[in-house]
């Protein structure tokens, strides 16, 4: 097992919560930082930032949504990070489904033609 330092406490926990909900980390793109207690910078579709564990034990999210160039930049209790993880995660699930009918459409139409 790896060694637990301070900086690995907020990018484990964001593991656990990635498990909790089962959801695969690895679908994001994303690097562990060791900014205060350690979290993850991500680019997701729509949105890229970082989430990482503060010293008071509450995670900083720290986003911005790629159309609107928004940004939300707060610190969340645990519940209310797991629900913007959720709605992100959403946001990509709803971006790979598009591409995948997007291409499917392009594709598999010259496929048909050529049956």
């Amino acid at each position: 097992m790896a060694e637990t330092t301070d900086t690995n406490y907020g990018y484990d926990g964001l593991r656990r919560i990635f498990s909790e909900l089962d959801y695969d980390m690895q679908d994001w793109v994303s690097k562990k930082v060791d900014k205060e207690r350690g979290g993850m910078q991500f680019k997701l579709p729509n949105a890229d930032g970082e989430i990482y564990l503060e010293w008071g034990d509450l995670y900083r999210l720290d986003v911005t949504f790629v159309h609107s160039g928004k940004n939300f930049n707060e610190t969340l209790s645990i519940v209310d990070l797991k629900e913007i993880i959720k709605t992100l995660e959403e946001q990509r699930q709803r971006h790979v489904n598009s591409l995948r009918d997007m291409l499917m459409k392009a594709f598999g139409e010259k496929d048909n033609e050529q049956i």
